[in-house]
């Protein structure tokens, strides 16, 4: 049962990257009429539970079938990724500096994978150059997401892409599903409550590869 160890590993990954690394972010640059989040906020009892939580229920639907290849890919995204898109959901903020941490620890997991499979590591370097360029093009388009889920994507690319161009196109379909009735949601409670017209979009873009691996053991 490694994959038990490997999903406390995440748990606890989520844990310490909410409670240390979170609070010592910079602040973002900001444009005219923007608020920088208060990352020193986020590192209490509440938030690092949240990312716990959130790493730990992932953990659960993906890694009993990950196999023990791919144990060290999904603990880095899950564990580190789990505390990004926690910070997005509190603040809709993907902070550049634990994205590019995160990013490090995935590509580590990729190295690791490409020692038993190189055809496994090669496919998901080209799935997380695929989905850079294509957020990276739907974000020119003003589409209205951040720069922040256009690097968010690259990470999901990367973890999506090296189970092949299936498994990556699912994720990428499984992501922006969930989005767009996320984004419905949003809309229909700003016009009852208001609110900003933004949203966190990196937390079901997050979610596709859990749940397109999820959706594959069926």
């Amino acid at each position: 049962m490694i994959w038990v160890l490997a999903a406390a590993a995440a748990t606890a990954s989520a844990a310490l990257h909410q409670r240390f690394v979170v609070p010592r972010l910079p602040a973002p640059h900001l444009d005219e009429g923007e608020t920088a989040p208060d990352y020193g906020a986020l590192a209490g009892a509440r938030d690092v539970l949240g990312a716990a939580v959130l790493a730990l229920l992932a953990a659960t639907l993906v890694l009993p079938g990950a196999g023990e290849p791919r144990l060290l890919l999904w603990t880095a995204y899950l564990g580190a990724g789990a505390a990004l898109v926690w910070v997005d959901l509190r603040t809709t903020w993907l902070p550049r500096r634990l994205n590019q941490l995160c990013l490090a620890q995935v590509l580590l997991g990729l190295i690791a994978l490409g020692t038993t499979d190189w055809r496994a590591a090669l496919a998901g370097l080209a799935g997380g150059l695929a989905a850079l360029g294509l957020f990276h093009m739907v974000w020119r388009l003003g589409t209205g997401f951040g720069y922040g889920d256009v690097r968010l994507a690259a990470i999901v690319g990367v973890v999506a892409g090296s189970s092949g161009p299936q498994h990556w196109l699912t994720s990428i379909l499984a992501g922006t599903s969930v989005g767009a009735l996320w984004a419905v949601a949003h809309t229909v409670g700003n016009r009852r409550r208001g609110g900003p017209a933004h949203f966190p979009y990196g937390p079901a873009l997050w979610l596709g590869p859990v749940l397109a691996t999820w959706l594959s053991g069926w």
